[in-house]
């Protein structure tokens, strides 16, 4: 996967720099709304739930001569609620993972005239955590899971949405998670480690979004 991704990355540099001369150049601001639920391993006890956040960031769009394909790529400050409750005991804990997210897509789309374009869209995104390092879930058994939120992650958009008169977008997607955002071992309050149990923690988001090209 890592080998596709520096590829995926080389490629769109190259051809970026070899038709940034005759290439249609947006800049703009995006902004959203992400519906996130958390994947959980190891930790049967444990469930989660739809929760909403949002995004917000500069947008860069390149349309490159070939019709209809172009980039874009975007510098995002991210909040994804995340909840988890503890089945059996009806425990429940939420946290905010803030990040920045850098999202980097290829696009392809199709012009109706100059009033609208509709497009289709797929791509990495790195995030990098700049928000709180753990997040503590303690039930009433006396045991917790202390999860250690990762410095950066990995995820996959897929996306559709439609550019109209040239200055606004819209847009939805889903983004899946190719990496755990954190892991943990189970621990008793006296802070000793339950072996048995390396709960880890994925997300996946629905997003809808719209942005403003200058």
């Amino acid at each position: 996967m890592k080998k596709t991704i520096k590829t995926l990355v080389v490629a769109l540099t190259l051809c970026f720099a070899a038709t940034t001369a005759q290439a249609q150049v947006d800049f703009g601001i995006v902004g959203g709304l992400n519906l996130s639920k958390l994947s959980i391993k190891n930790a049967p006890d444990l469930s989660s739930d739809n929760r909403c956040g949002f995004y917000v960031g500069p947008k860069f769009e390149v349309t490159l001569p070939i019709v209809g394909l172009g980039v874009d790529i975007s510098a995002q400050y991210s909040q994804r609620r995340m909840n988890a409750e503890v089945d059996a005991n009806g425990v429940a804990s939420s946290t905010y993972y803030k990040s920045i997210e850098i999202p980097l897509n290829v696009r392809y789309g199709v012009g109706l005239s100059s009033l609208a374009y509709f497009f289709a869209a797929t791509g990495p995104q790195f995030g990098f955590n700049v928000g709180d390092k753990n997040w503590s879930l303690s039930n009433v058994t006396g045991n917790f899971n202390d999860f250690q939120l990762k410095k950066s992650n990995l995820t996959w958009n897929i996306g559709i949405g439609a550019k109209i008169l040239k200055h606004f977008e819209i847009g939805a997607g889903y983004n899946i998670a190719l990496s755990n955002f954190a892991k943990s071992n189970i621990q008793n309050l006296a802070g000793v480690t339950v072996p048995t149990n390396n709960a880890k923690l994925k997300s996946n988001s629905w997003q809808v979004q719209v942005a403003y090209f200058f």
